[in-house]
């Protein structure tokens, strides 16, 4: 196997030119692994809460597509205008009462019926792209084949008569499929995701209210155990990794096993841009898409021995190209793909000479963006910790337990299922809120013997 031929797309992807000692550096270019922007305007804003991500998730679900001057107003306008008789002198009250029913104070859509999220517009200014990329993500990555969700979306029902009334009269959308850009690297998680919805969404209230909270704890326990397993190259040992919470209402103090979980993920979050560079140059070199350098390695050591020394030439000119071009010192390279993985990983993460430190800072914002809102909490000296709200324990309670009670210590472990561990003092907590809420069911004043009823 001749790997020249991967060697020049790669050079073309990265438009490096050797001897002028120019490229510029991309990464998402035959291995997208998760929808972070390194432009800090384009990246998904999640401060308003997640209903945009899902206005557009629906869109591309559905196979639709909203226009860029879509303005919520025209909703009203073309329901007086073109589709009911108005009574002379009613109009403006129709309309005062249309809008009321439409829209809270901000102006925004008040979501009533899963329908409307359709006509829930982008932002109007630059974060519309990471928008759209956030939400073509979870549809590769969750959702592609729900069919339950994609009928709760589609699905033009309601006894309320003014509802129904705009319901039938909502604009057409234009006709878009969205090609599939995303693959699965958890099946767990996303299996574990779609039984999760199709529980909820059997409970129309419960789900209308919380849908934005269980797709952004799912999105965040996705993109945090790539992350992590990201981080581990070469040693990946397919396991998850245990992020402890602290309930929202606890103290926190130096010995509790929370404290450490989100600086962990910082930490691996920092250099992941020159991680990504490294996945995306390998795989455009060796012919692939979407490897992790642990998949990388077997696929490497598959290959006959005259295509392993040909792609190791190849990759050693490559990191010898790179380090030319953006003035390195010269060093002498291994025959070897671990090692030359390494040396390429370090030279793309080192802030001056490879990829800018700012560049990189900016990319792992990405992930704090999501879980400021909904799974972060200052504590204090001790910084950021990953917390859990009332809300979020009851939604995750909900999904764990489903329609018949399990045992308590059952519920700790479908937590764990879920990506959310708790430590001894946090478990208490829990027992002490569920019980409050009347959804203990005790048998014996032994834990093994208490169950936990269902939320809904």
């Amino acid at each position: 196997m001749d790997f020249s031929e991967n060697y020049n797309i790669l050079l073309k992807q990265m438009t490096c030119d050797v001897n002028k000692r120019k490229l510029i550096h991309q990464i998402n270019q035959n291995s997208p692994l998760l929808p972070f922007k390194t432009n800090t305007p384009k990246k998904a804003n999640f401060e308003n809460g997640f209903d945009i991500i899902l206005g557009e998730l629906s869109r591309i679900l559905l196979n639709k597509t909203i226009e860029k001057n879509f303005k919520l107003d025209n909703i009203v306008s073309n329901l007086i205008d073109n589709n009911i008789e108005i009574e002379d002198g009613t109009k403006e009250y129709i309309t005062k009462l249309l809008n009321e029913y439409l829209f809270d104070e901000k102006n925004d859509l008040k979501i009533s019926h899963p329908n409307l999220y359709l006509y829930i517009p982008l932002s109007n200014n630059k974060s519309s792209n990471g928008e759209q990329e956030v939400a073509l993500f979870l549809r590769d990555i969750f959702c592609k084949n729900n069919q339950n969700l994609i009928n709760f979306f589609e699905s033009y029902d309601s006894n309320h008569i003014i509802l129904n009334l705009i319901l039938k009269n909502t604009p057409n959308l234009h006709h878009k499929i969205t090609e599939t850009k995303y693959v699965i690297h958890f099946e767990e998680i996303a299996n574990l995701f779609n039984e999760d919805i199709n529980y909820a969404i059997l409970y129309k209230k419960f789900f209308m209210e919380n849908i934005g909270n269980i797709f952004a704890y799912y999105y965040f326990f996705y993109i945090s155990q790539l992350i992590l397993k990201i981080s581990k190259g070469f040693n990946d040992n397919n396991e998850f990794e245990k992020l402890y919470y602290l309930l929202d209402w606890e103290s926190a103090s130096k010995n509790r096993k929370s404290l450490n979980s989100y600086s962990l993920l910082k930490h691996h979050s920092k250099p992941l841009y020159a991680k990504m560079a490294v996945i995306d140059q390998i795989n455009t070199l060796l012919g692939t898409n979407n490897l992790l350098e642990k998949d990388i390695s077997e696929y490497f050591n598959n290959l006959d021995i005259n295509s392993k020394n040909n792609f190791l030439h190849f990759l050693k000119k490559w990191v010898s190209d790179y380090r030319y071009v953006r003035n390195f010192d010269d060093k002498e390279l291994p025959d070897n793909l671990l090692e030359l993985t390494e040396i390429l990983f370090e030279s793309l993460k080192n802030e001056k000479l490879g990829v800018d430190g700012a560049v990189q800072s900016r990319y792992a914002l990405n992930l704090e963006d999501i879980a400021k809102k909904y799974l972060l909490k200052r504590r204090g000296s001790y910084g950021y910790v990953l917390n859990i709200n009332r809300d979020m324990l009851l939604v995750l309670t909900a999904l764990c337990v489903k329609d018949k009670k399990i045992k308590l210590n059952q519920l700790f472990i479908e937590f764990e299922k879920r990506g959310v561990y708790f430590d001894k003092y946090s478990k208490e907590e829990v027992v002490n809120f569920l019980t409050k809420l009347n959804l203990i069911d005790k048998k014996s004043d032994s834990g093994d013997a208490q169950y936990v009823k269902p939320v809904l």
